[in-house]
């Protein structure tokens, strides 16, 4: 029988002569001519004559499941050729290609197929290589790495040459044994470690919130704290473990000695002979040698020097066992912010939670737009007055040690030294938050991202005077000194910040009267010639004290609200705003930017270089153009739900995108380029409002697009018309009362019965009856996709004046016509459309002029197949 012929294509050893020894080759590469004589004459007799695999223990290609791997934006079915198990797990894949195909394009895939193998396990990784050859020439990679650890070619398979020898040592049948053993002992003394997903954090953090709570008898403000110092020894634990193991926890899984694990219930376990180790050593060991930095001035107060972790041992030993195998330093920057909010969020409003927590990704597009200088001649100093818990903070240090780690001129020493500088020096937060104490959190996540936090002050940072309060600890009036001191000798090149916008000062109290009193843009509105302001907000006093704290040219970078920017009543602040600073950019944040703190506010960053002189009038003589720019995903790729939906994974990777793109059109107008023309706004048009829409952003952009491509565009009052309502269809609320049912209209465009009630108990004066085939449209949610044809089970039901009802004008399907209502483009328009700020609402005589493009008569019937076969499956499944 041929070699060929043979199914493990076994051949027999040709003899040496005894004058020249000739390399034992498995092959020769001549006889390699396609993907089959590869496996059949190369990678059959590697696996079965030289590398000692029986029969049982290789998968061929017919028998392995294929699955879906993504290569570059596209996923396809892929499977490999040979599966190599060993004790019935997977331990490494070979896939075969013809002698002259790139080797290079098939890493991907087969490094996403070793992944997904590798994930249905739970606590280990069995498949631990993959194997690509076209014969001549041979690579083996890790299953999580795409670069080869080894490579060889076709004459290096002689079982005298070095790289067979290091081949065999990874890959024989023999070798994986050996391997096998040393893991399992390893396994035995070793925990295996997880850089998981946010949402599944939050869950745990969730679970050990609930669990505190209930099993500890404690508030969920004290039970806060308390987690806080757990979960802050589990920080410094995964701390060690980076510095001991940094090229380990890069990868999704891996295994670290139980000897370096502090956190741990081995840890806890080999201490039995101790009441509550976690606390009685590692939490009194931390603030011994704490309390020696602060002693030294090196680091500010985190925790009392007496203090102790007021929980049981048998809680503390579950949120150990319950955190453990999650390593937390990877999750993200703010992790004291998420903690923060997992407690607090069963206790405050959404809106009182929001003045303490900013969604990363506005985080990110703040500091990026911040663009902080660095280098041996210059280090920007950063502020945030309004802390919280330090996610600024955290980013601007991060932002500025990679620029320092970038910079090809430094020295390694000189890195070192300016990193130092940096973390204890030049990044200054301020929070005023007592309870719990916001100052001391944002502290602790300093400390545990490089900085000690020696520069993080608790104070009210709208006091110019900064006055103490004899009742506060020597500590305290201590630190408000220092700042004093700071404040007075010292301004600052960058404040980045998100104010808190529902605080206000009023002249109810000395206090906040006495602090009032000191700003100049509350006298904007006078009054008889006397102090007018009897409340200010603190959003707007902070523009004020942001000019107060900044070097002349220093820069601003500030969510806003937009009713500051846009509002009538506002008017007077945004003339402070010209007199004082040159606006640089307004960068519009998504509605539902903040609907983590479940407010509606909408917002922007605001971009706001400190003037040399203040001009109240003449600003246009200083003010250049402005850059503008709408984000559409920044904020909302944190969902305030906890379900967590596939698209939330793709809202994050726009957000990332959205992010980069506007921080490289900043600047490149910073630089001056015409490219960003249609992100430039002329001085002129920031004389009365600021915000993007008013001043940026026109409807029907694409208007001369779909006429280039043949579409006719016709205004919605040509495909729409107002109904005008019936008598009986007109319910007045002080007439007879009558059991009426709201029509509810999801965001999604489908409409559902709401609420009974009696008519007379209607807040609405009048309400209107609605009929199935009716187009109605949210006046205040329309830009939200609240647009429906009213079907046949909600005949009858009935809408406010908030709602318009139309009825589609004849040759007009209503349905399509819902379609294009609800795309992102119109959405878009009738947003520009919309009158107010903030809350805007959708009334008939601005959506009236919204174009719409007519679609190709296929794609309309397309369309309505498409909406009839849904229709169908909604009726299947909901029954009759």
């Amino acid at each position: 029988m041929s070699a060929s012929a043979n199914p493990r294509g076994r051949s027999r050893r040709k003899p040496t002569g005894q004058a020249a020894r000739q390399p034992d080759l498995i092959c020769n590469l001549r006889d390699l001519t396609n993907e089959a004589s590869v496996e059949a004459l190369f990678v059959n007799r590697l696996i079965f004559n030289r590398l000692g695999y029986a029969d049982s223990d290789v998968q061929l290609k017919q028998s392995i499941d294929s699955r879906e791997v993504r290569v570059g934006r596209k996923k396809v079915q892929y499977k490999p050729d040979y599966i190599v198990n060993t004790d019935g797990r997977p331990r490494w894949l070979v896939d075969a290609k013809a002698p002259d195909e790139n080797l290079d394009d098939y890493v991907a895939q087969c490094a996403s197929y070793s992944i997904l193998v590798n994930g249905g396990f739970d606590e280990e990784n069995p498949l631990q290589y993959f194997v690509l050859t076209n014969g001549a020439l041979t690579r083996v990679y890790r299953w999580d790495n795409h670069s080869p650890i080894l490579e060889m070619s076709i004459n290096d398979f002689d079982p005298s040459s070095p790289r067979y020898a290091d081949f065999a040592q990874l890959l024989s049948a023999s070798a994986i044994k050996r391997q096998l053993n040393v893991a399992r002992t390893k396994q035995r003394a070793t925990l295996t470690m997880r850089n998981a997903p946010v949402e599944e954090i939050k869950d745990k953090f969730s679970w050990c919130h609930q669990y505190i709570y209930n099993k500890g008898n404690i508030s969920q403000a004290a039970g806060f704290e308390e987690f806080v110092k757990v979960v802050f020894l589990k920080l410094l634990s995964d701390k060690r473990i980076r510095q001991l193991h940094p090229n380990l926890v890069t990868a999704e899984r891996f295994d670290i000695p139980l000897e370096d694990i502090r956190f741990s219930r081995r840890w806890i376990d080999d201490r039995n002979d101790t009441v509550n180790p976690i606390s009685s050593i590692q939490y009194k060991e931390f603030l011994t040698e704490f309390e020696v930095e602060i002693e030294r001035r090196r680091k500010k107060r985190i925790f009392r020097s007496d203090d102790t972790i007021r929980l049981s041992p048998e809680i503390i030993y579950k949120v150990v066992e319950t955190l453990e195998r999650y390593y937390l330093l990877a999750l993200d920057v703010d992790i004291n912010g998420r903690l923060f909010e997992t407690f607090l969020g069963a206790t405050m409003r959404g809106k009182d939670l929001g003045q303490f927590f900013t969604p990363e990704s506005v985080v990110k597009l703040g500091t990026a737009l911040a663009n902080f200088k660095v280098g041996r001649d210059h280090c920007d100093t950063v502020l945030d007055p309004c802390c919280g818990t330090g996610g600024f903070l955290i980013t601007a240090l991060a932002d500025l040690w990679k620029k320092i780690d970038e910079n090809r001129l430094l020295s390694a020493r000189e890195k070192q030294d300016l990193r130092s500088i940096v973390a204890n020096r030049h990044v200054v937060g301020i929070d005023i938050g007592r309870d719990p104490n916001m100052a001391r959190i944002a502290r602790m996540n300093m400390y545990l991202h490089g900085d000690g936090g020696s520069r993080i002050y608790e104070a009210d940072a709208l006091d110019k005077a900064l006055v103490e309060d004899p009742a506060d600890p020597v500590n305290l009036r201590t630190d408000l000194s220092e700042l004093r001191t700071l404040l007075h000798e010292e301004q600052f090149d960058v404040i980045l910040t998100n104010p808190p916008f529902a605080k206000t000062y009023d002249l109810h109290t000395d206090r906040e009267a006495a602090i009032l009193k000191e700003y100049a843009i509350a006298a904007f509105r006078p009054k008889r010639g006397q102090f007018r302001a009897k409340a200010l907000s603190s959003s707007i006093m902070f523009l004020e004290r942001y000019h107060d704290l900044l070097k002349p040219g220093g820069r601003v970078i500030a969510v806003i609200d937009d009713g500051v920017l846009g509002g009538d009543s506002d008017a007077p602040v945004r003339e402070f705003i010209r007199s004082r600073f040159i606006v640089k950019a307004v960068v519009s944040l998504p509605g539902d930017a903040f609907q983590r703190s479940q407010a509606r506010v909408k917002t922007s960053i605001i971009v706001l270089e400190k003037a040399d002189i203040c001009e109240p009038q003449g600003y246009l003589d200083r003010q250049g153009p402005v850059f503008m720019y709408a984000c559409r995903y920044v904020g909302i790729d944190d969902p305030a739900r906890k379900r967590t939906l596939p698209v939330d994974r793709l809202n994050r990777q726009r957000a990332r995108e959205e992010i980069a793109e506007c921080a490289h059109l900043f600047r490149l107008f910073e630089a001056g380029d015409p490219a960003v023309a249609d992100h430039t706004v002329e001085p002129e048009k920031i004389a009365d409002r600021m915000d993007v829409k008013s001043c940026s952003q026109r409807p029907a952009k694409l208007v001369p697009l779909w006429e280039a491509n043949g579409l006719e565009v016709y205004p919605l009052s040509a495909l729409l018309e107002l109904v005008d309502p019936a008598d009986e269809d007109i319910i007045d609320r002080d007439g007879d009362a009558e059991p009426v049912t709201y029509l509810r209209i999801r965001y999604d465009g489908f409409a559902e019965r709401g609420d009974e009630i009696v008519s007379s108990d209607s807040k609405s004066p009048v309400l209107v009856r609605v009929h199935a085939g009716d187009v109605v449209i949210s006046n205040i949610n329309a830009i939200h996709g609240a647009v429906c044809v009213v079907p046949k089970e909600c005949d009858g039901c009935v809408v406010t004046s908030e709602f318009t009802v139309c009825r589609a004008k004849e040759s007009v399907d209503p349905k399509v016509l819902w379609l294009l209502l609800r795309s992102p483009e119109a959405r878009a328009d009738l947003l520009l459309l919309a009158t107010g700020i903030g809350r805007t609402r959708v009334r008939w005589g601005n959506a009236a002029d919204l174009r719409l493009p007519t679609p190709p008569d296929d794609l309309i019937a397309a369309a309505r197949r498409s909406l009839n076969a849904a229709d169908r499956f909604e009726r299947m499944w909901s029954g009759p």
